[in-house]
């Protein structure tokens, strides 16, 4: 588990900023060294401006500071597994976790799959050109 690529469900995912626990998608983006990985948490919260919808693939946005990208409920992610309903990836969310901490995590965890490896190229792609992504992290996509 936690391999490149990977599709994840924690259940409940426990927060590093001490929000309450909740279910959460967990998409393994690289990996920093062999104890820290570098993912983001998908989230089905729209935050990109209503004049630039897009229903899925890039919204990149620079003057407005505006970086995701979009899953459709019509995107097979993994070979089995679509998201149910529009779903964002923010660049600016993009963060390091310590494999140790997700082990501790009192969840459980279902392994979705390998995310598309096209869809998978385009997000990196276009988490590439979020103004606020750190750098050694842009390094790393």
């Amino acid at each position: 588990m936690y391999e490149v690529g990977d599709l994840l469900k924690f259940s409940p995912f426990e927060f590093k900023n001490g929000n309450m626990p909740k279910p959460k998608y967990f998409i393994v983006l690289g990996h920093i060294d062999d104890k820290i990985m570098m993912a983001c948490l998908p989230t089905s919260k729209d935050h990109v401006p209503a004049d630039a919808a897009v229903e899925r693939g890039c919204v990149d946005i620079k003057e407005r500071g505006v970086n995701a990208f979009v899953f459709s409920p019509d995107d097979m992610v993994t070979p089995s597994f679509r998201f149910p309903r529009p779903t964002f990836v923010y660049g600016e969310q993009v963060d390091e976790y310590e494999q140790k901490y997700l082990d501790e995590m009192n969840s459980i965890v279902d392994h979705l799959g390998q995310i598309d490896s096209l869809l998978f190229q385009q997000m990196k792609e276009c988490l590439k050109k979020a103004p606020l992504l750190r750098r050694k992290y842009r390094k790393l996509l």
